[in-house]
């Protein structure tokens, strides 16, 4: 950790020994970040917009009832410096509460119980929402704040590539988008891409009831910003290769192929939250070499620290790896990294089964399936295991995927990194 840093790094390669031999190497590197506990960095104050879909499918089950629940929860927990806008859509998009100080909570919270007498129409048009917040926050935008939007839908909406590509824009402005899908009937996939693409979380909330305690959990994430903007670079030595990435905490998603540039692979990372681990896991090919002790990476996290006003703040690990012929000491494996890549493992494997069987490739898919099930049942997730099998025999027997289960499935194996153990040690 460098001096006087807001940060720790840790580096972890699976294997700290590499053997000596004629062919290139697989190793995977986990870069684990989480904000000194130390640092008296005090909040970041929000500028929050909630936008509740209102359409004629929220109020079955209670769910509109619900949302009131957790919209009042949090208007009772905002801070005097936080400011707040509620935008409630369906066809139409309208402004319940426009951006402000909520000193008269009893008033708003009045309105928001009156938010049934809101017309907006029947259908579900998430872009205009989305939208009308947007403009909401930029009014009072500021990069000391935590610009941010929280999004509730519980079914398909006209104009899905709009809806990502507006959020995508107002992301590079600085805004982040975290999605609340209730039920069974929202696109999944659109709404994890909104999440991830700009720095957010993305729940599944099958149980209406369970609404407001999602957007408490959010709450309390966004209020707890103390690092904003990091961008963690790996800066490579000559010949390593990146393979492959992965975001692995706090949820798993995949970084694509990446696109290395001047030797360095650059990720941007959410917002850093108080007691909240990031964490980066690398698949790099190493070349063949000479015993010895070698650089093959450096980890640099460049990030802001927006209650003392310092921008660009940057903190910097070597990576170093011994090349050697003993055997002893070319066996001996991380074995917290490598948990994480069978659970990476479960993650691809959940993915492409899907996509298999979406083609009709049934039989690749279901022993995909199968094999994730019982990775799953060794780690004890015992639940997410039976939603693998279930699905598996679908598939078998020819039957569609539930779309319960779909849903299960990649909400389920995103949060799999979370029942390791959280406990962060810093670098001495």
């Amino acid at each position: 950790m460098t001096p006087n840093s807001e940060v720790n790094i840790k580096s972890t390669l699976s294997y700290s020994y590499m053997q000596v031999t004629s062919e290139d190497k697989l190793v995977y590197l986990l870069v684990d970040i989480l904000p000194v506990a130390q640092a008296s960095l005090g909040h970041v104050p929000l500028n929050l917009s909630l936008v509740l879909d209102k359409s004629g499918s929220m109020y079955a089950q209670e769910k509109l009832e619900y949302v009131k629940k957790a919209v009042i929860y949090v208007i009772d927990q905002l801070r005097s410096d936080d400011l707040s806008s509620i935008i409630a859509f369906a066809d139409r998009a309208r402004v319940v509460v426009p951006s402000q100080q909520i000193f008269d909570k009893g008033g708003v919270k009045n309105t928001v119980q009156r938010i049934d007498n809101v017309s907006v129409g029947g259908g579900t048009h998430m872009f205009k929402g989305i939208t009308a917040a947007c403009d909401e926050v930029m009014k009072n935008y500021s990069n000391s704040r935590k610009n941010h939007v929280i999004l509730l839908s519980d079914g398909l909406t006209v104009a899905e590539s709009k809806c990502l590509k507006k959020c995508k824009e107002e992301s590079a402005k600085g805004i982040s988008f975290s999605t609340l899908g209730v039920g069974n009937d929202f696109n999944q996939k659109l709404m994890m891409d909104i999440a991830d693409t700009t720095g957010g979380k993305s729940y599944y909330i099958d149980v209406p009831s369970d609404i407001p305690n999602i957007f408490a959990q959010e709450l309390k994430g966004v209020q707890s910003v103390i690092i904003q903007n990091p961008t963690l670079n790996l800066k490579l030595s000559k010949n390593i290769q990146v393979k492959r990435a992965y975001k692995v905490k706090p949820l798993i998603s995949d970084l694509g192929s990446p696109q290395v540039f001047n030797q360095t692979y650059s990720v941007k990372l959410s917002d850093l939250q108080k007691d909240e681990p990031q964490s980066v896991l690398y698949e790099l090919i190493l070349p063949s070499r000479q015993p010895g002790s070698y650089r093959i990476a450096q980890v640099n996290l460049e990030y802001d620290v927006p209650m003392k006003s310092e921008r660009g703040k940057q903190t910097s690990q070597d990576v170093i790896i011994v090349y050697t012929s003993d055997y002893n000491l070319t066996g001996m494996v991380d074995t917290y990294v490598m948990n994480l890549v069978d659970l990476v493992s479960v993650f691809r494997q959940q993915t492409r089964a899907l996509e298999l069987a979406q083609i009709g490739e049934h039989a690749k898919a279901t022993q995909l399936l199968k094999t994730a099930a019982t990775t799953l049942l060794d780690r004890g997730q015992s639940d997410l295991a039976t939603t693998f099998l279930e699905e598996a025999k679908n598939i078998e027997q020819g039957i569609n995927t539930s779309i319960a289960g779909t849903k299960k499935l990649e909400y389920g194996t995103r949060k799999l990194t979370q029942m390791l153990d959280d406990s962060f040690l810093p670098p001495i």
